[in-house]
Formats: C-alpha cells, structure tokens, sequence
C-alpha cells in the first residue's frame, strides 16, 4: 500500500528517492466541446452547474492515477509533497517519491 502525504512525510519513516523528487505531471484540457455542445444544446445547460470544475477534477483523477502507476513501477512506498497549480489550460501536480527506512 501507499502511503500519501500532501508535505513531506516523517523522516523516521520514509527516505527519498533522489532520482524522483519533484516530478511534474500535467495534462492539457479544454472546455471547447464542452462550450460547443451547450451552445447547440442550450435546454440541457438547465440544471448543470460546475461543469468546468467536473472536468478539472476528472483531469485531476486521470493524473492521479498516472502517479499511482508511476509509484508501483518504481516500487514507491510513499508520495508526498503534493503541489497541484490549475491554470487555464493545463493542469500540473509535482509530487516527490520516498522508500521505506530500513
């Protein structure tokens, strides 16, 4: 299991990986389908709010999940230092690697 920490985790517990500290991972997005499609559509935007946030955080999971299997290939026991910087196409979330002691 991995463990996750938004800082740095417990020095007793956990060492750096040097090699993996401060990766970025980002991925572009883009409302335009979205824009076109309520736009075509306008009787569906009734009752749909937040969906520019729905798909940052959809965007977010699938970066997750990149960091997850990046963590299991370099057999990670920990990922910590998690920064996350939203702009207004790209998404970038830099996380650090750390082994257990001993």
């Amino acid at each position: 299991m991995i463990d996750i920490y938004k800082n740095k985790p417990p020095k007793e517990k956990y060492k750096q990986l040097i090699r993996y500290q401060n990766k970025t991972f980002f991925k572009k997005y883009s409302l335009k389908i979205i824009y076109d499609f309520f736009k075509e559509y306008p009787e569906e935007k009734r009752g749909r709010k937040n969906f520019k946030k729905k798909e940052i955080q959809n965007i977010k999971s699938l970066i997750y999940e990149e960091i997850f299997q990046k963590a299991k290939v370099i057999k990670a026991d920990c990922i910590g230092s998690i920064k996350e910087k939203v702009s207004n196409d790209k998404i970038m979330i830099t996380v650090s690697f750390f082994k257990k002691n001993g």
